[in-house]
């Protein structure tokens, strides 16, 4: 409250204040209190929540479950305040994308986020997946498997939201309203998943050089 006043004095322009945060930033704070940050200001922090599943919440150390994701964000609705939720593609692995994409999406349909953000797990040296891949305990998604997996999600988002995978570690931008123009979407996502049969993604994700 104190940051949003000093805000307001000297940059009296400011109308609303956001920023990224995790759902246990939300433990401590009861609805009274988040709906007193609303009408100062804050609004629509993204969430990298990133997963519903709670085994792939486990294996990356999230500190909480998907019970908790709902709890925690709809703490933010009863507020009133508007928020984004996010989506990260390809973190279950190799084989585990559909059961990945319909556990996040029924994670996300209990909620009312403004817009879902969705991006792909990108590995980059000396990081503790990484060494990981080399060890032999996790196996990469393939890029097919990675857009059948988003392929998933978007169609089983079942919210009026907005949508958006326009991320550098997309190979294409997607974006649109669910439910007006989510058939349009997958219909993209679908030749997409044609092109990487073909191969054309190929070697996307190896020139993704940052995030």
């Amino acid at each position: 409250m104190r940051l949003a006043e000093l805000i307001h004095a000297h940059m009296p322009s400011v109308r609303t204040i956001g920023g990224y945060a995790r759902v246990d930033n939300i433990r401590n704070k009861s609805v009274s209190q988040l709906s007193a940050l609303k009408d100062v200001g804050y609004s629509n922090f993204y969430f990298g929540n990133e997963s519903g599943d709670d085994a792939i919440l486990d294996r990356m150390r999230k500190g909480y479950h998907a019970e908790f994701v709902v709890e925690m964000l709809q703490r933010l609705d009863a507020a009133g305040m508007e928020y984004i939720m996010n989506f990260l593609g390809g973190l279950g692995g190799h084989g585990y994308g559909l059961a990945h994409a319909q556990k996040s999406a029924d994670v996300i349909n209990k909620l009312h986020p403004t817009l879902v953000y969705a991006s792909e797990l990108t590995l980059f040296p000396d990081t503790p997946l990484s060494r990981d891949v080399h060890a032999g305990k996790f196996f990469e998604a393939t890029e097919v498997e990675r857009l059948e997996e988003l392929l998933e999600f978007i169609s089983d988002l079942q919210i009026h939201t907005i949508f958006k995978a326009e991320h550098v570690t997309i190979p294409v931008p997607i974006r649109g309203s669910i439910p007006e123009q989510q058939e349009q979407m997958c219909d993209t996502v679908r030749k997409l998943v044609g092109y990487a049969r073909q191969g054309k993604f190929d070697t996307y994700r190896s020139q993704v050089l940052g995030l």
